[in-house]
This record gives structure tokens, sequence and C-alpha cells, in this order.
């Protein structure tokens, strides 16, 4: 079954009223309907879902054609005003976060009714939690490839400092990327981050949050107590419920609280006895109660994995196919622009949803010649090889520019017949000159 799911939710600074004044006609209820427009910008196309605290609508960018998702919190939302925290908290920590493995964050804003909303990329596929029901046991080397794709969001994400706490297969959606399945994390509404200090009122001792069979002991305890392990915990869980078809513990949520306190973990080649051992020891060390037992991050759970999964990371796969370079890093490496100044262009793109070309001309960061040049650059369109270049980086370039050759021959063109037509007139006038310096002058009939 294939169904679209807005990714988690976004944005930078803090959610607020539209200056624009440009809201929806929404109805009674202060949620948009389809045929609204919000912002004057994105169409509501559809209803997609609804939960207790928001409702997602696909829409339609109406300028760029782009179709996106619009997650709107709900007015009826029980404990209201936490849950309005908890949608700023996961559109600041979904923001920051740049992987391939995320959700991209487009856009944040207030409707008409004084509403938050979160616009993002719309993704189709499927989550996790469905296709387990559907398939049951992965194979190793899927599930395997799965886990790492989460541990490399992850491994990003407490970089920065956010711990998403509720690690579970209902928040890893699965798109399709060619052959091979992309992993995407959703659902960063009660993530901790170092800037809570443990004082924030969503994350009070005593309380915990997340999925108690996905849940850490240490994050059980208290949700203030956890930490990036704990994230290790929730998806060795994940793993070990994509290798035997379960989780090590169910029932209702105070008999697995319990359990996951004191009951051994059942040993994995006991519900699968053809799995590799190997692997079998690399899920139970992620599932160590101590925390200081189990892997100390997500990168190195990744790479203990590696020789389990496949032989290419979808990352890489997704790298090898966008062009050659992206355009501010080009000009970065050129020299063309700063680092400080390609991050403000960026930012300003987030808000805007211009491309990224057109950012940098409007605030003056780069002239169009610059730009021009490194746009060539990230279509492949190369300069000629040095004379010195041996045969085989000869026929290397060659394979390079080929592919590009259209859009190669259209930019040749367009810059070679202004400059033809230029030297041609240059020619007329020197031969007109000339012309003029040696021919005697005519008296006049006068």
């Amino acid at each position: 079954m294939t169904k679209a799911r807005a990714p988690n939710e976004p944005s930078a600074s803090r959610l607020r009223r539209s200056e624009s004044g440009a809201g929806p006609a929404t109805g009674r209820d202060g949620l948009p309907h389809p045929g609204d427009t919000i912002a004057n910008k994105y169409a509501v196309v559809r209803l997609l879902g609804e939960g207790g605290m928001g409702a997602v609508y696909e829409a339609t960018h109406l300028r760029l054609r782009q179709r996106l998702a619009i997650k709107v919190l709900r007015p009826d939302a029980p404990d209201f005003d936490d849950v309005m925290a908890r949608f700023e908290r996961e559109a600041r920590a979904t923001a920051q976060l740049r992987s391939i493995h995320t959700a991209r964050i487009v856009d944040v804003d207030t409707l008409a009714s004084g509403l938050p909303y979160i616009v993002m990329e719309y993704l189709e596929g499927t989550d996790l939690d469905v296709i387990l029901q559907k398939d049951g046991v992965l194979p190793v080397d899927r599930a395997v490839d799965i886990v790492r794709q989460v541990a490399e969001a992850m491994a990003e994400a407490h970089s920065l400092g956010i711990v998403h706490r509720d690690l579970k297969p209902s928040n890893l959606f699965v798109c399709q990327m060619g052959d091979r399945q992309l992993v995407k994390v959703l659902d960063f509404g009660i993530s901790k981050t170092d800037s809570d200090d443990g004082q924030s009122r969503l994350t009070q001792d005593g309380q915990y949050f997340g999925t108690p069979c996905y849940a850490a002991p240490e994050q059980l305890r208290s949700a203030s107590e956890a930490d990036a392990r704990s994230d290790i915990w929730s998806l060795g869980i994940v793993l070990y419920e994509l290798l035997t078809g379960r989780p090590p513990f169910v029932g209702n949520p105070t008999s697995v609280i319990a359990r996951v306190m004191t009951d051994p973990i059942p040993w994995p080649l006991e519900l699968r006895p053809d799995l590799p051992p190997d692997v079998a020891r690399l899920v139970m060390r992620a599932l160590k109660r101590d925390p200081a037992e189990r892997f100390r991050s997500m990168r190195e759970l990744s790479d203990a994995l590696a020789p389990f999964g496949p032989a290419q990371s979808v990352a890489a796969i997704a790298e090898a196919q966008r062009p050659r370079s992206r355009l501010g890093e080009i000009l970065v490496a050129e020299g063309l622009l700063s680092p400080k100044d390609l991050q403000r262009a960026l930012d300003e793109q987030r808000q805007s949803g211009k491309l990224l070309g057109r950012v940098l001309l409007d605030l003056g960061l780069v002239a169009q010649t610059d730009l021009l040049t490194a746009l060539a650059k990230q279509q492949g369109i190369l300069t000629s090889p040095a004379v010195t270049a041996t045969e085989e980086e000869r026929r290397a370039r060659t394979a390079v520019t080929v592919a590009p050759r259209g859009r190669r021959i259209g930019l040749v063109v367009a810059i070679a017949v202004p400059l033809v037509l230029v030297a041609v007139l240059a020619i007329g006038l020197a031969i007109r000159a000339e012309y003029v310096r040696t021919t005697p002058s005519v008296p006049s009939a006068h």
C-alpha cells in the first residue's frame, strides 16, 4: 500500500502570526479546507489525514507548481498550550536538519485563524509499521539498510544536540528511490534539545515520553534522563523487530514498562535461528540496560552493521545522482562566495521558495557572469582539457561531457552568436575607418 505522509514538522524561528494577512478562508473550526489558499501561495488540494495533534493536507505551490504537505495544529487538541509548544519544538528541531533521511521543511507561519502550520516536502510511500505488517520478518541486508539510514539521520540530529525520544516503525517513512528504499525519520514533536537543560515543562522529572516497547529504561524512569544513547536503544529495538518480526516485549503499557526495566531480553536467534550470530550480538549490544555499555554513537552502530548491509549506501547513491556539485559549493570553492553569504542565501531560499541563483542575484552576493560560469560547471560543461593531459584523461573528460551535450551546444551557441556579431561589427568598423583614412577627400560641389 502506498500513502502520502507529511514529514515531521519544521521551521526556523518562532511560530508567529502571518504578517502578510493572507490566510485562507477557513471553516468555523479554523482549519483550511480543499479549495482554500494559504498565504496567497499554497492551494489546498485534499486532506491527507488527521490525528489528535494536527491535520495534514496536500497542497500545491501556486507559482512553483510544487507538490507539498502542510500540517496544521488542530484547535481542539487536548492540552492545547503543551501541544503548541511541542509543535514549535518540532519546527525548530527539524529545520536544523539537512540529511536526506529527514523531511525537508519549506515554510512555517500562522493561519488567519491563529493556528500554526508547517509546510514540508510531500512524501510518497508508506511507514515502516505498515511494511512490517505486510512483509513480516525482513532479509538481514534490507533490515540493516533501513537501520543504517535512520542512524545517518540521527547522527546529524545528535551532533546538533537533538534527541528524538520516539524512534519506532510508525515514525520511519519509506519512499522508493530507484531500486532502493529511502528512509526518512519523522515526528520530532517530543524531541529533546541541549537548550532544554532538563528545565522544560515538557520534560519534567518523573515523566516519560515515547512508546513503552521502544523506549529505553532510563527514558521510562524519566524523560529528562534520555540522551543520544536512548535513541540507540530505540533503534536497536526497531532492528530487533525487523529481524525477528516482533519487539522483545509486548503487552499493555504497564506490563511492558515493568519488563523493559527488569526482564532479560530474548536472544534473537531463539526467534530466528538463521540469523547470523554476529548480527544478533550487535543487536544485543544496542540493548544493554546500562547506557555506557551500548554503542557510543549512531555512527559507531552504523559502521558495525555496514558489513551486513548493501555495499553502497542510499546517501552515496543520491550523491552520485545529483549534479556534479551544488551551485553554492562551486561558488564557495571558486572563491566567489563566502560560506557565511551562502548560508544567508540558503536561509532566504527556504523562506522565499526561489531558486538559489535568483536569490544570490537578488541579494547582490554574486555577479551574473560568475553565476553563469558556476551554473555551467554544475551542469558538467567543462573547459578544454589541458595539453599535457593523458589520452586516458581526455577520454574520461569526453565521456563526462557527452551526456550534457544538448545543453552544452545550446550554451555554446548562445554565447558564440553574440560574440560573432560583435566581432563582425568590429571588423566592419575597422575596415570603414581604414577606407576613410586612405581615400582622398572629394571637393565640395560648391
